[in-house]
């Protein structure tokens, strides 16, 4: 995959430069065939967003299914609180503490993002003390970084909160 990657570049990359610093040949150095186009700038870096394309999926980790939406907002809200819980509950030196806030952060983003233009569910009580709690937990990550845990003041209000979001996902509101 690599080699893919540094052909593809150094391929693409001897079109910038200059015309009188290039090579000249006197004939073609590759045999093609009628068939065959030659190869563009722009044929070479599809190739490459492809390949690297290919190659997300094994990038990947199981657990980035966890912090996907499912367009369910029971559901949803049900995970989303559990994310935050676990984000909101981390200790200095937890291990992968980054990566879970920072997929955690994205979560929340995304569910604002997706049921506040909804307006059977952005007018549930669930929904806006999540909001109010989305707003309090990611304010807190945006001033001090994915690194530092959530201090135990706003830790107890966030709980208060989420006490509140699971009585009313309980309750069906």
């Amino acid at each position: 995959m690599l080699r893919a990657i540094l052909l593809c570049v150094c391929a693409s990359a001897s079109a910038f430069v200059p015309a009188g610093l290039r090579p000249v040949r006197s004939g073609p150095a590759v045999q093609m065939s009628a068939l065959e186009a030659p190869a563009t700038r722009r044929a070479t870096l599809a190739g490459f967003a492809a390949a690297f394309a290919g190659a997300l999926p094994a990038l990947a980790t199981p657990q980035d299914a966890v912090y996907k939406l499912k367009k369910d907002y029971p559901q949803d809200a049900r995970v989303m609180l559990a994310n935050m819980v676990t984000a909101t509950d981390m200790a200095r030196g937890t291990p992968n503490m980054e990566q879970t806030v920072k997929a955690t952060r994205a979560e929340m983003n995304d569910f604002v993002a997706f049921y506040r233009r909804q307006p059977k569910v952005a007018g549930m009580p669930s929904f806006s003390t999540m909001y109010t709690a989305i707003n309090t937990l990611s304010g807190h990550y945006a001033s001090y970084g994915n690194k530092y845990p959530v201090p135990e003041k706003r830790k107890v209000r966030l709980q208060q909160q989420y006490k509140e979001i699971e009585r009313a996902l309980a309750r069906g509101k």
